[in-house]
């Protein structure tokens, strides 16, 4: 259902910095892509151990800064995770950095629903883009 502009389309001002980013699903790629090679080429102003800083957590944590990190035998290690809604979107990104991989899921809908169906398209883009892993995807 269409949502008008206007008071009510997108989360309050008061959590704007976190809940209320707006850029094309390109430009989400190309900042996923700058995390997935940020360790070790660095990127823009940024150095490679500012994004390790970004991406690793306190000890005995599994959140960085954002970034869930977890390792998953399809990355070949580490992935780092974010997941976001405003309550009428959702989206995930899973990024795999060793095989220099980014999966992007966006739906134009929010809830438990929109957030497996998330995890089921970037476990299938897994299957078919990194087929040579041993148990394919399995997120």
């Amino acid at each position: 259902m269409p949502v008008a502009r206007g008071p009510g389309d997108d989360n309050p001002p008061a959590i704007g910095p976190a809940g209320t980013v707006h850029c094309s699903l390109t430009d989400l790629a190309h900042y996923a892509e700058m995390h997935a090679k940020g360790e070790t080429a660095g990127y823009g102003i940024l150095k490679p151990a500012s994004f390790v800083k970004l991406h690793t957590p306190p000890t005995g944590g599994q959140y960085a800064f954002g970034w869930g990190v977890t390792n998953r035998s399809w990355a070949g290690g580490k992935t780092l995770k974010h997941a976001g809604s405003n309550t009428m979107f959702y989206v995930v990104i899973w990024i795999a950095p060793a095989k220099d991989a980014v999966f992007i899921a966006a739906t134009n809908a929010a809830g438990r629903d929109a957030a497996e169906a998330g995890d089921e398209a970037v476990n299938e883009l897994v299957l078919k883009y990194l087929p040579e892993t041993p148990g394919g995807g399995g997120q």
